[in-house]
């Protein structure tokens, strides 16, 4: 129907209104989801037992920087049902998981049972040096370098690695100022940098990468206070303001290189559940994130879809130190 008849149609008496064709989308439940996500669909602590979602991620993709993923097994394939692939392996081997983080992460984010964005495309990068199991910042750098090259703007990356004092001393700051600098050219490059602020109880100010603003960085709740309508922070989690918002941390239930259900604590695997919201919310969004120029009118876009105040202390107290901001899935 062009323009003209329209506006001819509305200036007849019988016709109410003249509304271009559209189609809908389907709504999903996930009955018995486990609190964490549980927690994501709900305006308030307060759990339903399901995970209700109208979009999914679909046509979106989060790049994954971690241990690898096993996609030779069964059961940790199926659980990406085909959206997930190894792109590159620091030890030019095939990406496969060996401990286990990696998987875990990536089901946070996009897995069909555990995870948030059960449709987005997940690409991994395996980080982890094979002799100790332990994640190579100079992998790290090259992984983001090269993603602020070729990968398209609006896509999102999750880092749930960090730096940590051993023994821990919170006033003793540790910094790698090349991996920020990585970090600060993907985000110029539009790419969303989601890291993980760390397990110490420390204040994330004082560590790389963590004290960036061009780093999302997302602290770790417990569901502790959850029946009294609070989303209590995990007693590990580091705090700061430049957390830009608490997450399911504690108990969470996500599966091993083996694709067995497991149980874990960390803000490891707080990270890649909002690395799913922003999948889910850029594909709500259309066009927005591929547009923007850097990625900080998408964190701001983002963190003003959160509710402020449902974040607590351990104790239930007040939270200090923190903006008690916490991000549902609501699209």
């Amino acid at each position: 129907m062009s323009a003209k008849e329209a506006h001819r149609l509305l200036n007849d008496d019988r016709v109410l209104s003249v509304e271009p064709s559209m189609e809908g989308s389907w709504t999903a439940t996930q009955n018995n989801p486990g609190w964490a996500l549980d927690r994501f669909d709900e305006i308030s602590p307060l759990l339903d037992n399901t995970y209700n979602y109208t979009l999914n991620g679909a046509g979106r993709t989060i790049y994954i920087l971690d241990s690898g993923l096993t996609l030779t097994n069964a059961a940790v394939a199926a659980e990406f049902g085909g959206r997930a692939s190894v792109l590159w392996d620091w030890n030019g081997g095939n990406g496969a998981d060996v401990i286990g983080h990696g998987t875990m992460v990536a089901s946070a984010a996009a897995g069909s049972t555990k995870g948030v964005a059960k449709g987005a495309t997940v690409v991994i990068g395996k980080i982890a040096n094979n002799a100790t199991n332990a994640p190579s910042i100079d992998a790290i750098i090259i992984a983001l370098d090269w993603l602020a090259a070729n990968a398209a703007r609006g896509s999102i990356v999750n880092l749930s690695v960090g730096l940590q004092t051993n023994p821990i001393n919170c006033n003793t700051p540790l910094t790698h100022v090349a991996w920020e600098n990585a970090i600060k050219n993907a985000h110029n490059a539009g790419i969303i940098v989601v890291v993980a602020a760390g397990n110490d109880g420390c204040n994330t100010a004082n560590y790389s990468p963590t004290r960036i603003p061009e780093a999302f960085v997302v602290g770790a709740t417990n569901n502790l206070l959850i029946s009294s309508g609070k989303d209590a922070k995990a007693s590990f989690s580091r705090t700061g303001f430049n957390i830009s918002t608490f997450a399911p941390g504690q108990t969470v239930n996500l599966i091993n290189q083996s694709g067995t259900p497991i149980s874990v604590n960390g803000t490891s695997f707080s990270a890649p559940y909002i690395a799913g919201v922003f999948a889910i919310a850029c594909q709500a969004a259309g066009t927005l994130c591929n547009t923007a120029p850097t990625a900080a009118s998408l964190y701001t876009a983002l963190r003003n879809t959160g509710t402020i105040g449902t974040v607590t202390n351990t104790n239930g107290t007040a939270l200090i130190g923190a903006t008690s901001r916490f991000i549902r899935q609501q699209w």
